[in-house]
C-alpha cells in the first residue's frame, strides 16, 4: 500500500511517500516546501508528482523512487503536477502551469486550455492507446482524450470542477462537483451523464472514484453543520462515514477491501491518514495529509 503526500512537521512541507505505513521516501529535503499528489508503482519502481517551492514559484515536478526525474516547468509560472499514470515506460502527468491545464508525456507539455481562464487538469488515467485526464478550464468541469477536449460536463454558470477519472472501456467515470447556486453539489458522471449527485442540501464534493465491474465506489465529503463528513458512497448509497472533520483524497479498491488517503483534523492540526473499510488502518504524519493511494500485490 503506497500512500503520495507530505509531513509538515519541520518548518516546511516534506513531500513523502509511505510503504505500509511506514516512511519510504522523503522526495525533498525540506528546504523549501514540497507536496507529493500522486503515487503510481510499475515493475517495483515508484512514480510520484507534485511540486517543490523554488522560493518564488512552485515548480511541477515527477519523482520516481527517491529521485527526482523531471522539472516539468520552469518555475516562471507557479505549477503543480496532481497526478500520474505510467503505462508502456510512459510517464503521463497532469497538472497545471501558471493558469493553463497541461498534460505531460515524459518532459513533453501538451496545453489542454488557452489560459484565457485559470484551469488545472487534476487527473490522467490511461486507457489503451488512449490517455484520458480531468479538470477544469473556467468554471467548466472538462475531459480530455488524448490531448483534446472530449466531454464538457458543465456549462459554466455556477462553479465546478473535477478531481479524478476513471475508465473502464469505453466509459468515463468523473467525480467533482458542481455548485447549485447556494451549495456545492458533489458529482460523478459517467460518460456525460451525472449518475451520482448528492442532494445539495449541504455544501459536498466527490474528490475520487473508482469503478469495479458495475460498481462505482467515490469518496468525498460533506459539510454537515461545522463538521467536514469524510463518506464513502457505492453506487448512490452511503456506504461509510471515515471521519465528522476531513478530507478525503483517493480511493482504492483491491479484493473487495476499500481504501482511502486522506487527511483528518486533530487538535486543529492536519494528520495524514489512511482508512481500509470505513476503519482507521494507519497514521502516517502527525502533521501532513495523505493525497493518493496505490496497491501492488505483494511479489
Amino acid at each position: 500500500i503506497y500512500v503520495a503526500g507530505y509531513d509538515n512537521s519541520g518548518t516546511n512541507a516534506v513531500a513523502k511517500v509511505w510503504k505500509n505505513g511506514k516512511e519510504l521516501y522523503d522526495l525533498t529535503d525540506g528546504s523549501k516546501g514540497a507536496i507529493a499528489y500522486s503515487v503510481f508503482v510499475v515493475g517495483g519502481d515508484v512514480y510520484s508528482s507534485g511540486f517543490e517551492d523554488n522560493g518564488t514559484n512552485w515548480v511541477a515536478k515527477v519523482w520516481k523512487n527517491d529521485k527526482e526525474l523531471y522539472e516539468l516547468t520552469d518555475g516562471s509560472n507557479d505549477a503543480s503536477a496532481k497526478s500520474v499514470f505510467v503505462a508502456e515506460d510512459k510517464v503521463y502527468t497532469a497538472g497545471y502551469d501558471g493558469g493553463v491545464a497541461k498534460l505531460w508525456k515524459n518532459k513533453s507539455a501538451t496545453d489542454l486550455t488557452d489560459g484565457s481562464k485559470g484551469a488545472s487538469a487534476n487527473s490522467v488515467f490511461v486507457a489503451g492507446s488512449n490517455v484520458y485526464t480531468a479538470g477544469y478550464d473556467g468554471f467548466v468541469v472538462k475531459v480530455w482524450k488524448k490531448g483534446s477536449e472530449h466531454l464538457v460536463l458543465t456549462n459554466g454558470s455556477n462553479n465546478a470542477s473535477a478531481y479524478s477519472v476513471f475508465v473502464v472501456g469505453e466509459d468515463v467515470y468523473t467525480a467533482g462537483y458542481e455548485s447549485n447556486g447556494t451549495n456545492a453539489v458533489a458529482k460523478v458522471w459517467k460518460n456525460k451523464k451525472a449518475v451520482f449527485k448528492t442532494d445539495g442540501s449541504n455544501y459536498a464534493q466527490a474528490i475520487s472514484v473508482y469503478v469495479v465491474g458495475e460498481d462505482v465506489y467515490v469518496t468525498g465529503f460533506e459539510i454537515e453543520g461545522s463538521n467536514w463528513v469524510v463518506k464513502i458512497w457505492k453506487n448512490k448509497e452511503e456506504l461509510y462515514t471515515l471521519t465528522e472533520n476531513g478530507i478525503p483524497s483517493s480511493i482504492v479498491v483491491h479484493n473487495g477491501d476499500v481504501y482511502v488517503a486522506g487527511l483528518e483534523l486533530e487538535n486543529k492540526n492536519f494528520v495524514a491518514k489512511v482508512w481500509k473499510n470505513g476503519k482507521e488502518l494507519y497514521t502516517l504524519a502527525d502533521k501532513g495529509a495523505a493525497f493518493s493511494i496505490f496497491i501492488t500485490e505483494r511479489k
